[in-house]
Formats: C-alpha cells, structure tokens, sequence
C-alpha cells in the first residue's frame, strides 16, 4: 500500500527500487536477463502505508524483487506480512509494473505505472489497484518527488465498492555528509462522494544512513484526521518507526 520501503517513503521513499545495468549491455556481455534483477529485503519495526500501520503495530519482513530495461520499462513483485487485510489474512502480496525515465539532459525524471494490492489469505475482497505518476527533480543534495495515486475502487469490494480514491503528496530529500540523508512527505488520501469524511492527512520525518548494500532509517510517522471507519486510533497515532534495508 506503497524508504527502505518502496511503499513507505517516495514509492518510495515512495522512491521505486529498480533494476540496475543495460538490458543490451547485459546481452553483449553473455549475461542475459539476470543482470537486470534487482531488488532488496527490509525489516521493520512497523509496516506503515500512509502512516497508518499495516501490520497491527508489530514488525514486519517486506521484500522486493524486480527487473529493468534500459529503456525505463520494470516489473516486479513486492510482499510483507501484514495484519490489515480483513479477517484470515496475514500476507499482502502486490505486484506492480511501469516506466522511469530521465527527460533528456536536465535534472527532471518521471514514473509512471500500476500498482496491485492483493491479500490471498483474506475472506473479504479487499483487493485493489492504483496508478501512479511521480515527477521528480534532483540538483546536487536536493530532491522533490511529488506523487500522485489513483484507485478506481479503493480496497475492494468488501470495503468501500466502487469508491474512487486519490492520493497526492510530495517528498523532499537532501544528503548530508557521511552517507546520511534526511526526507519527509506530507500528503492527503481523499476519497469521492459521500465518502469524503474520510479524507485524512499523513506525513513522516526521518534520518537514513547508506553503508554498501544495506541503509538504516528512523522515521516518524503520523496523521490527521483519520476516521475511525477506516482505521483504529491505536493504528494512526504519531510512532518512531526503524527500518534496515539490504539492497542487492
């Protein structure tokens, strides 16, 4: 439902993980198709989609596994436990598929895909999916990723059916020296209609330290707003949440 993780910050942290290397370089080096899979496994203290916890306020073990083309094309497959798709469930298992690209020479880039949300141990159909565009601007220490995420009928059938919603946010990040960088995003989830009460607002702050392949993150996360239709106050008041990622 959406960094270490690529649903929690700009997906990623909001920001995608996608593959690395040239899917033609690849093939002119003899290596084929497995030097274009990348992907990365994340423990954390909390799963947060939204700065709701998904997970029941526990741990959760998130993984990620994708491929790349060099012409910006990925698809991919992400899953975690979770404690927040209906009775039965204990999984979410989403696979997800788009395009990034950089526009020509200048600092500007974009995403753009579909994301699926699915919950195979749920004996409600919650399952759904959103579209995605994020627009992205990077000059030296400093990037703005707004983001945008559309979903026809918001978490299934058995939730609110036919119900569109929209989510919009933006995350600014900066590097700081000794591989630190620190992010925050501020965003709405809004929902058509009658079901507009449910509007709410989330944001979250955090630190991130690189070391090689793994990254280290503190965040806080917390929202506004939130009705108790939609969430448990226990599920959205403000936490500190800390995340190691191995990326690989």
């Amino acid at each position: 439902m959406k960094c270490p993780n690529l649903k929690a910050l700009a997906p990623g942290c909001f920001a995608l993980v996608v593959g690395g290397g040239s899917a033609y370089g690849a093939e002119e080096n003899g290596n084929g198709f497995l030097d274009n899979v990348s992907g990365s496994l994340l423990f954390t203290t909390d799963y947060m989609f939204r700065s709701i916890s998904n997970s029941n306020n526990r741990p959760a073990v998130q993984g990620d596994m994708n491929w790349s083309h060099d012409n910006g094309i990925y698809i991919g497959l992400w899953l975690s436990n979770t404690d927040f798709g209906g009775t039965g469930n204990s999984m979410e298992l989403d696979p997800y598929i788009g395009i990034a690209r950089d526009i020509g020479e200048t600092n500007f880039s974009f995403d753009l895909g579909y994301w699926s949300y699915n919950y195979p141990g749920s004996k409600s159909n919650l399952d759904y999916a959103e579209i995605y565009l994020t627009p992205s601007y990077s000059k030296d220490k400093l990037s703005i990723s707004p983001s945008f995420w559309y979903a026809d009928n918001y978490f299934g059938e058995d939730f609110l059916d036919e119900v569109s919603a929209f989510a919009y946010e933006v995350t600014l990040g900066y590097d700081l020296p000794r591989n630190f960088s620190i992010s925050g995003r501020i965003g709405e989830q809004t929902f058509e209609g009658r079901f507009d009460f449910l509007n709410f607002a989330y944001y979250d702050v955090g630190v991130t330290q690189t070391c090689g392949d793994f990254s280290f993150d503190l965040r806080w996360y917390d929202t506004d707003g939130v009705d108790s239709f939609f969430a448990s106050p226990k599920l959205t008041d403000g936490r500190w949440v800390f995340g190691v990622t191995r990326n690989f």
